[in-house]
C-alpha cells in the first residue's frame, strides 16, 4: 500500500522539482545573461570600480581613525569600528543606485530592441519571464556583494567589528538590492517607456531615501523606549523602513530598546520595535515576493507600445467632452523653436506636467509648515535648528531638479535619433550651433520653475525676519539671490552632461543611466568635499561653499557648520556675507565658463558624431 502511494506521490513530486529546476537553476534567461553578460569587459570594470571605491575608504580611513604608531588596542578597535561603518554605508550607498540600473534595464532593453515580443510568444512561463529577468540582473549585484566581502573581512583584524555586524550589514546592503530590483521590474513591467521608466523610479527612490532618512532625525519619531545615545538622540520608529536608518542599528550608531521594554506594545510592533534589522530584511523580501507575483499579471497584459496608459486615456475623454468639436488657440513658438520644444512640449505633458506640479507643491508646502513651525516657536524650532531643515529642504528639492535635469537631457538627443525626427532636423537649415542651444535653452527654462521652489521658500524666511528682526536670522535676502544663481548654473551644467550623454549614446535607456551615475558619483564627492570644508577656516569656507551645489546649499543657508561654536559664528555675520558673496560671483563665472567651453566643444563635434552613429545604423 505504501508502495503504490510512493508510486502515485513520485510523478506530481517530479513535476514539481522539474518546474522549480527550470524556475530558477536553469532558467533560459538567466542561463543567457548568465553566460553571455558576464564576460563582457564593461563588467569587469563595473566590478573594479567598485571594489577600488570600497578599497579607498577602508583605507583612508584605516590611516586616519587611529592606527598610527604607538595607538593602543583600544583606539585601534575604535578605528576599525569607524573604518567598518564607512565601508558598510559605502556599500549600501552603491547597492542602492547600481541594484536598479541593473534592474530597471532588464525589461526596458528587450523593448528597444524589439525583442520583447518575440520574449513572451515563447513556451516561457510569466514567472520565469520575471523571475529569470530580476535573477539574471541580481547575479551582479550578488557578485559585487561577495567580492566586496573579502575588505570588510579586514575591518576585524584590529577588533571592534563583529560577524554579526558584517553579516547583518550585508543582510540589509541585499535585502536593499532584491527590493529595489523587483520594484523596477515591476515598474517596467507595468509601465512602457524607458524614460518615464527610469525617470519615475529613481526619483522615486531618492525622494524616499532623502525624505525618510530626515524624518528618522526629528524627535517625534523617536522611541521614547530606547535609550538615548551621547548626543541625547534616539532610535526613530521609522528604522525597520528604511535601509539607513536599519543600519544605524547594526553598527550600534542607535540602540534599539530591549523586548521587554516594549512589552505593552502588540506582538508585531515589539518586533518591529526591538529588531529593526532583521524586521527590515523580512519586510523587505515579503514586498519583494509581492512585487514579483504582481508584475506576473502584467507580462503578458501590460500596455501596449504607442497607447496612452489609464490616466492618459481618462484625461484625453475629459478633455474632449470639455472642448467638444472646438479647435485650440495657436501656440506662441519662440525665436528660437528647438528651444520652446525642449521646454514647452516636455512640461505639457502628462506625467511629466504632473510630476513638475507635484515637487513645486510638496515643495512650498513643506516650506510653509516650517515656517510655521518657526514662527510659533513649536518643538523647539530656533533659529539655528530651522536653518538646518530649510537646508534639508533645498537640498533634496534639488536633488530632485539635479535628477530631472539629468534625466530630461540624457533623453532628449537620443530621442529624435529613436525616432528619426533628428534626420529631419538635419535637413533643415538648422545648424548644429542652433540645434545645441536651443536645446540647453530649453533644457534650463523646463527646470528654472523648480529652482523657483527653494528660492522663493528662503526669500518667505527672509522677508518673514525682515519684519520681526529677530536676534539671530534665520537666513538673508542675499543668500536666496546667491543660491538661486548658483543652482541655474548647476543645473545647466547638469543640462550639458546629460545633452553630453545624449550626443554619445544612440540609446535611451544607455544614455540616461550613464548621465545619472556620473551625476551621483560627482555629488559624492562634492560630499567629500563638504566635509573638508566644514573643517576649514570659517571665512575661508564661506567663499569656497559655492564650488558644489550641495556645499553651496549647506554652507550657505546654515554658515554655522563652518565654526567650532555659535559665538564665533555670530560675531562674524558680516564678514561671511561678504566672503559668501565674493565665492559666489567667483564660482558662478567658472562654471559658466565651463558651461560655454563645453557648450563649444559639443557644438564643433556634433556633426561628426552623427556622421559616424549614422554609418553604424
Amino acid at each position: 500500500m505504501a508502495s503504490a502511494t510512493t508510486a502515485h506521490s513520485n510523478p506530481a513530486f517530479s513535476r514539481l522539482a522539474a518546474w522549480l529546476w527550470y524556475l530558477v537553476p536553469a532558467n533560459p534567461i538567466l542561463v543567457r545573461v548568465v553566460y553571455g553578460m558576464s564576460r563582457r569587459t564593461r563588467h569587469l570594470w563595473l566590478r573594479f570600480g567598485y571594489l577600488s571605491i570600497l578599497l579607498t575608504v577602508v583605507t583612508v580611513a584605516l590611516l586616519t581613525a587611529g592606527t598610527a604608531r604607538g595607538a593602543s588596542l583600544g583606539d585601534l578597535a575604535k578605528g576599525a569600528s569607524q573604518t567598518f561603518m564607512l565601508a558598510s554605508i559605502t556599500q549600501l550607498m552603491l547597492m542602492c543606485f547600481l541594484a536598479p540600473v541593473f534592474t530597471a534595464g532588464a525589461i526596458t532593453q528587450e523593448r528597444d530592441a524589439q525583442t520583447y515580443n518575440i520574449l513572451i510568444s515563447t513556451p516561457l512561463s510569466n514567472a520565469q519571464i520575471v523571475i529569470g529577468s530580476l535573477l539574471s540582473r541580481l547575479y551582479f549585484v550578488v557578485v559585487l556583494l561577495l567580492a566586496g566581502l573579502p575588505i570588510f573581512v579586514t575591518t576585524m583584524m584590529y577588533g571592534g567589528v563583529t560577524q554579526g555586524q558584517i553579516m547583518r550589514s550585508f543582510a540589509i546592503a541585499a535585502a536593499t538590492a532584491v527590493v529595489t530590483g523587483s520594484l523596477a521590474i515591476t515598474i517596467s513591467m507595468v509601465r512602457v517607456g524607458t524614460r518615464r521608466t527610469i525617470f519615475s523610479f529613481f526619483m522615486g527612490i531618492g525622494i524616499y531615501l532623502f525624505s525618510v532618512y530626515f524624518l528618522g532625525d526629528w524627535p517625534r519619531t523617536w522611541v521614547a523606549e530606547a535609550p538615548p545615545d551621547i548626543n541625547g538622540d534616539r532610535m526613530s520608529w521609522l528604522c525597520a523602513f528604511h535601509p539607513f536608518l536599519a543600519l544605524d542599528v547594526a553598527l550600534n550608531r542607535v540602540q534599539a530598546p530591549d523586548i521587554a521594554a516594549v512589552a505593552h506594545h502588540g506582538v508585531l510592533a515589539q518586533y518591529f520595535l526591538a529588531y529593526p534589522p532583521t524586521m527590515y530584511v523580512v519586510l523587505t523580501l515579503t514586498v519583494s515576493c509581492l512585487l514579483i507575483v504582481l508584475s506576473m499579471f502584467f507580462v503578458r497584459r501590460g500596455t501596449r507600445d504607442g497607447e496612452d496608459a489609464f490616466f492618459g486615456r481618462l484625461l484625453s475623454r475629459l478633455r474632449w467632452r470639455r472642448r467638444g468639436s472646438s479647435t485650440r488657440k495657436p501656440h506662441q513658438v519662440w525665436a528660437n523653436p528647438v528651444a520652446w520644444r525642449e521646454a514647452v512640449t516636455r512640461a505639457s505633458a502628462t506625467s511629466r506636467g504632473l510630476g513638475r506640479f507635484l515637487v513645486i507643491g510638496c515643495g512650498l508646502l513643506g516650506a510653509l509648515i516650517l515656517l510655521g513651525y518657526y514662527a510659533k516657536g513649536a518643538a523647539g524650532f530656533t533659529a539655528a535648528q530651522t536653518r538646518e531643515w530649510l537646508a534639508a529642504i533645498v537640498a533634496i528639492e534639488f536633488g530632485i531638479v539635479l535628477i530631472i535635469a539629468a534625466n530630461t537631457a540624457a533623453s532628449s538627443l537620443t530621442k529624435d535619433k529613436e525616432s528619426n525626427s533628428l534626420d529631419i532636423m538635419l535637413t533643415t537649415p538648422l545648424t548644429s550651433e542652433y540645434i545645441i542651444w536651443g536645446k540647453l535653452r530649453g533644457l534650463v527654462s523646463f527646470v528654472v520653475p523648480l529652482i523657483a521652489v527653494p528660492v522663493l521658500s528662503l526669500l518667505v524666511f527672509a522677508v518673514w525676519d525682515m519684519v520681526r528682526r529677530p536676534t539671530e536670522r534665520v537666513v538673508y535676502i542675499e543668500t536666496a539671490l546667491e543660491i538661486g544663481v548658483l543652482l541655474v548654473v548647476f543645473a545647466a551644467y547638469t543640462c550639458m552632461l546629460g545633452l553630453h550623454f545624449s550626443l554619445k549614446q544612440k540609446k535611451t535607456i544607455r544614455a540616461v543611466i550613464l548621465a545619472v551615475g556620473v551625476l551621483i558619483v560627482a555629488n559624492l564627492v562634492g560630499y567629500l568635499f563638504w566635509n573638508a570644508i566644514t573643517t576649514a577656516a570659517g571665512l575661508l569656507g564661506a567663499a569656497l561653499a559655492a564650488a558644489t551645489p550641495f556645499t553651496a546649499i549647506g554652507t550657505l543657508i546654515d554658515p554655522s557648520l563652518l565654526f567650532s561654536t555659535p559665538r564665533d559664528y555670530l560675531s562674524s555675520i558680516s564678514a561671511i556675507r561678504i566672503s559668501a558673496l565674493v565665492g559666489c560671483t567667483i564660482f558662478v563665472g567658472l562654471h559658466a565658463a565651463v558651461v560655454y567651453s563645453w557648450y563649444r566643444s559639443m557644438v564643433k563635434g556634433f556633426d561628426m558624431i552623427i556622421r559616424k552613429q549614422s554609418g553604424t545604423k
